[in-house]
């Protein structure tokens, strides 16, 4: 039985954006051989390319938003380590997920069972290096050991400088409800065909299953057991919130680790964001750079056309928004780019292929009236419409 009449493609942002490392070690570990803290890498061809993974990058964005003030999920002493999974009080169980395989905590097994697997609402990519690593390593000495009368621990660390890149996309139909926030299961038996019931009934049921037949239950055979459940979500103003919670950790990202010793930005300096239905990820593989530009670093926009006309179709609204002392456009010198409080900005937005440039700045600003427009919350934080259900 085909059911894709029945469904809702996901709306999302899709962002694709570049950091720059002045000089750094993300993402290293220690190394048993010769007290070496090491660079993670990916091989292609005869070179090695530096990146953090992806795992470490979710690490940073937790601890950019407890930062900025919010509730972070605490870690559950088990094996292995867990949040206690409460999407509803925490921020990062709901946009992160968790899992908590065979939860029985509260007795009520088959929502524990839903409650303990949360699939992330952010998919995201490692922090990939544009360029290879040089074998460039810095030295230094662990001097803790003199205040027991012992000798200085010499030890080297990889580093790296460059221009890096990372892709993210939040499925923005699931930020404060699905999966996690259940609140009960109403268990029902009705005597119709099971396809029937799925056809009449779409994205009401789980658990949909035909029971042969039952002597002791005395249920004939074709008599369908379903179980409904009553999924609850948070209010359209704080899914909202904590959307807009996580641009702003994208805007203001700090480094998670020792950032003691490599204190690095992880900012947006030239970033494609695009407001999308079904094209997940337009922008991963467009380089955003323009190579031919060996001494200046310039958008390339017409890479940045090509995957807009490959996924146009799934595109609703997209921006750039690029940091004007590090990065330049190519249909002006650096010195002629009008300032952001220019009046003269906002016709100077446009390329011939129409797609808006901006700054970094007015870049977010585009992305929250999008959160707004998804979530439909005026520009006060409130519902613009009560009676509507959201995206």
């Amino acid at each position: 039985m085909n059911n894709m009449g029945n469904l809702i493609p996901s709306k999302g942002l899709a962002i694709t954006y570049l950091v720059r490392l002045s000089i750094g070690s993300p993402s290293g570990g220690r190394s048993e051989i010769e007290n070496l803290n090491v660079i993670k890498k990916i091989r292609e061809g005869f070179c090695d390319f530096p990146y953090a993974s992806s795992q470490a990058m979710k690490r940073a964005l937790r601890e950019t938003l407890k930062g900025l003030g919010y509730k972070i999920s605490p870690i559950v002493n088990s094996s292995p380590a867990r949040t206690v999974g409460d999407p509803i009080k925490y921020i990062d169980d709901d946009l992160f997920g968790f899992m908590e395989a065979g939860s029985k905590k509260s007795g009520r097994d088959e929502i524990d069972k839903h409650n303990g697997i949360r699939k992330a609402v952010v998919s995201m990519t490692p922090l990939l290096s544009l360029s290879a690593f040089n074998d460039n390593v810095d030295f230094g000495s662990n001097m803790m050991g003199l205040q027991a009368g012992g000798n200085p621990m010499p030890y080297e660390t990889e580093v790296h400088r460059g221009w890096y890149r990372v892709s993210l996309y939040i499925d923005l139909n699931r930020v404060g409800t699905d999966a996690g926030f259940i609140t009960e299961i109403e268990e029902k038996k009705r005597d119709d065909n099971v396809n029937e019931l799925i056809k009449n009934n779409p994205g009401e049921y789980d658990f949909i299953t035909e029971v042969p037949e039952d002597k002791d239950r005395k249920l004939k055979k074709g008599f369908a057991t379903c179980r409904k459940i009553c999924k609850d979500e948070l209010p359209k103003e704080e899914r909202y919130k904590r959307a807009k919670a996580l641009i702003d950790a994208i805007r203001f990202l700090a480094p998670s680790g020792r950032s003691s010793n490599w204190l690095i930005d992880l900012t947006p300096k030239l970033m494609v964001a695009a407001y999308v239905k079904g094209a997940r990820t337009p922008f991963l593989e467009s380089p955003l750079l323009d190579d031919k530009q060996k001494d200046r670093n310039v958008i390339n926009l017409a890479a940045i056309e090509t995957s807009k006309d490959t996924f146009d179709d799934g595109i609703e609204s997209m921006v750039v928004g690029y940091r004007e002392d590090l990065i330049e456009r190519p249909d002006a010198k650096k010195e002629e780019t009008p300032k952001a409080t220019d009046p003269s900005l906002k016709d100077n937005k446009k390329t011939n292929d129409s797609i808006e440039v901006t700054s970094i700045r007015d870049a977010f600003t585009t992305i929250d009236i999008w959160l707004k427009k998804h979530f439909k919350i005026d520009e006060k934080g409130k519902t613009a419409h009560e009676g509507d259900k959201g995206e």
